[in-house]
């Protein structure tokens, strides 16, 4: 566990900052300065490329990484298509944005198991990886539906997936690198003995 953890620890500011990055993108595009899908494009493109140079740099070695260089890998793609075609329909940014979630969710859901194996401590990573591929999940289907033509639904992708990657960051910051001591039968019948003197 102690390379995924150290994996972990090492590339957390770039899940923050394309969060963070998510935000500012939601916020430039409900204040109509870009386009849904340009503002979309430039986060996921900048996402990528900071979580792929995390991992790249990681202590735990890109093997340990492994879970995180899809959404580093799915980011680059997409943002790619969103930056250089700009002037597609806006529906197709909530379609990016939810791929986006699911896989960053997979990678989260991938470390929060591993953890679970270990029988380590993952502080909430198991459910916000859950939240993220449910978010990402429903995001991608609203176009299905008809609905997200203008501007408002993008903004409320971007800023739910930001806000989740945020989150989701901040759990991979704090994973140990082990699970915590546990007592022999023994000497947690001793301490309950002891606790139960007067």
């Amino acid at each position: 566990m102690r390379p995924t953890a150290e994996m972990s620890r090492s590339t957390w500011w770039a899940f923050a900052a394309g969060g963070v990055a998510a935000l500012v993108a939601a916020g430039a595009t409900g204040l109509a300065v870009v386009a849904p899908l340009l503002a979309t494009g430039v986060w996921q493109l900048l996402t990528g490329i900071l979580v792929l140079a995390a991992v790249r740099r990681s202590r735990g070695g890109v093997g340990a990484a492994f879970p995180f260089l899809g959404a580093g890998a799915a980011g680059i793609v997409l943002g790619l298509v969103g930056t250089i075609v700009p002037a597609l329909d806006p529906r197709i940014a909530l379609i990016a944005i939810g791929i986006w979630g699911v896989v960053a969710g997979a990678g989260y859901l991938a470390v929060a198991q591993l953890a679970r194996a270990y029988r380590v401590p993952d502080d909430g990573l198991y459910a916000t990886a859950w939240v993220a591929i449910a978010a990402g999940i429903v995001i991608s289907t609203v176009p299905v539906f008809g609905l997200g033509v203008g501007t408002l639904a993008p903004v409320v992708g971007l800023a739910v997936t930001g806000a989740i990657t945020v989150v989701a960051s901040l759990r991979l910051r704090l994973l140990p690198d082990e699970a915590p001591p546990g007592l022999s039968n023994r000497e947690a019948r001793r301490r309950g003995r002891a606790d139960r003197r007067p």
